[in-house]
């Protein structure tokens, strides 16, 4: 009979295997309810002959050994079938193995002492005396090996990462290969496998991307003093568009990170597919960066002691604007057209030319000012905001938008008035500045050009109270004829 049921269990076992292969499930466990299969029978038949030979101890080591091997290949079908299975099947969260198999653990270190206590009348209580004192003496010799076993418990329960993902710990990064109780094991870029204690994962910490998810990647790079930020990030922002391995969504972005010794510090975040292209593309943009600094006469710049008797002035574009140029600029505005050449150019020797960041304001709504500008290159906008303290208000309604050879400020130069509009420039703009200091020696000589300006002032300021009054108007009849509508299809529904 024995015999038998040991046969049905093996056929069971096996089928149920390979259903469970098809399904593409977890396979039972089959060692140990094998061997149980094949050894139960054989240890039946010799306690059988045992108990005609007058052997009561070897007979109850027998019967005990039986009672052990189908008590603990059931508990491991029982956890197969009742925690491993039904989580596949999506009926609940999975259970993490560790917990399973120390679940396992503990029931079959409860079955095996009942079954010693029952067959041979082992006194437990001093069984456990003696374990409590033995593991304690373990555990005072064994505390880094605890650690980690305890670590690793707590990594297979917490489950901060998995296997295949991609994990930096600082010191190692790579795939993450497998995870023991005691040790992680990962696969570097070169191949080479590092095994890691968890206690120190635990520890420190770790960074984690999931496989074939776009991963972000920050690139600290210096760049020199003399390159203005603004050009040095349109440079930047330029490189990283044009590399095939930056992707598009989420958008790279570039900012100034810190000014240091030798360099400005600028910060490059980019994303890529994968976490194993990032040392790659970092690669990649940092040699394309190094050409296109070399394109515009630039290099990466390098810790070197000098002394100097005088700071070396960053070469701005505004630099680049030589008394000359002024002259032309200030001969193609309608205030200042009217001069003669001599004095175009006392004019232009003293007017300075000055750059801007973009998103930086120029003129301030409400504050004062003694001087004009004249627009090089780049684009402003002028805001104007309503309120009793506009200096401190919001930058308001934009009103207008500035160009090349665009003139502003002449109100407050001229006449000593409080700025108007606050200007606000949109990208990197070259703006030269002329103070009434700089209009004072040349009005001492030639009063009459004072008359000339204060006509073309007047003419522009009447321009501009013709526009808004137009605009005005605009609005007004636009008010009007949103109000005709909505009474118009109030009357048809009505």
């Amino acid at each position: 009979m024995t015999l038998l049921l040991s046969l049905v269990a093996i056929v069971s076992l096996l089928a149920l295997h390979r259903v469970c292969k098809r399904q593409k499930l977890s396979p039972p466990p089959l060692r140990m309810p094998l061997i149980a299969a094949v050894a139960i029978p054989a240890l039946t038949l010799i306690s059988e002959r045992v108990s005609f030979s007058g052997l009561p101890v070897l007979q109850q080591a027998l019967e005990a050994a039986i009672t052990l091997l189908w008590s603990i290949s059931l508990i491991r079908l029982l956890n197969w079938g009742l925690l491993q299975i039904p989580a596949e099947l999506g009926w609940w969260k999975p259970t993490a193995k560790i917990l399973r198999d120390l679940l396992t653990l503990a029931i079959i270190t409860a079955v095996t002492l009942v079954v010693i206590h029952r067959d041979f009348s082992v006194n437990l209580v001093g069984l456990a005396t003696t374990s409590a004192v033995v593991t304690a003496v373990i555990g005072l010799a064994a505390q880094e090996t605890l650690k980690n076993l305890f670590a690793g418990i707590s990594l297979q329960v917490d489950s901060p990462f998995e296997e295949g993902d991609w994990i930096d710990l600082g010191f190692t990064r790579g795939v993450v290969t497998s995870l023991h109780l005691m040790t992680t094991r990962i696969r570097g870029l070169d191949g080479s496998i590092t095994v890691v204690p968890n206690s120190r994962i635990t520890m420190e910490g770790l960074r984690r991307f999931k496989p074939n998810e776009p991963v972000g990647q920050m690139i600290d790079l210096g760049l020199d003093y003399s390159l203005p930020p603004s050009q040095a990030i349109q440079l930047l922002q330029r490189s990283l568009q044009t590399n095939r391995k930056v992707l598009r969504h989420p958008q790279p972005k570039v900012w100034v990170e810190a000014f240091a010794d030798s360099s400005i510090t600028y910060r490059l975040l980019t994303w890529q597919g994968s976490a194993p292209e990032m040392p790659q593309l970092k690669s990649d943009v940092l040699e394309q960066v190094w050409y296109a600094l070399h394109r515009i006469d630039q290099s990466i710049p390098y810790p070197v002691r000098d002394i100097r008797t005088e700071p070396v002035p960053a070469r701005l574009p505004s630099s680049a604007v030589n008394p000359g140029q002024k002259q032309r600029l200030l001969a193609c505005t309608d205030i200042f057209g009217h001069l003669s050449d001599q004095q175009l150019g006392a004019l232009a020797a003293n007017a300075s030319c000055q750059s801007f960041a973009p998103g930086e304001t120029v003129v301030r709504q409400g504050e004062r000012g003694d001087s004009l500008f004249l627009v090089v290159s780049g684009s402003l906008d002028v805001f104007q905001a309503s309120g009793t303290n506009p200096a401190r208000s919001l930058p308001g309604q934009q009103v207008a938008s500035l160009h090349s050879s665009d003139i502003f400020g002449e109100m407050a130069l001229c006449t000593g008035e409080a700025r108007s509009a606050s200007v606000v420039c949109n990208n990197e703009c070259v703006l030269i500045e002329i103070e009434r200091k700089h209009l004072l020696p040349l009005l001492e000589e030639h009063p009459e050009i004072l008359e000339t300006m204060g006509t073309i002032i007047a003419a522009r300021r009447q321009e501009l109270k013709a526009l808004k009054e137009n605009r005005a108007e605009n609005r007004r009849l636009a008010l009007i004829a949103r109000m005709q509508r909505l009474f118009s299809l109030t009357g048809q529904d009505e």
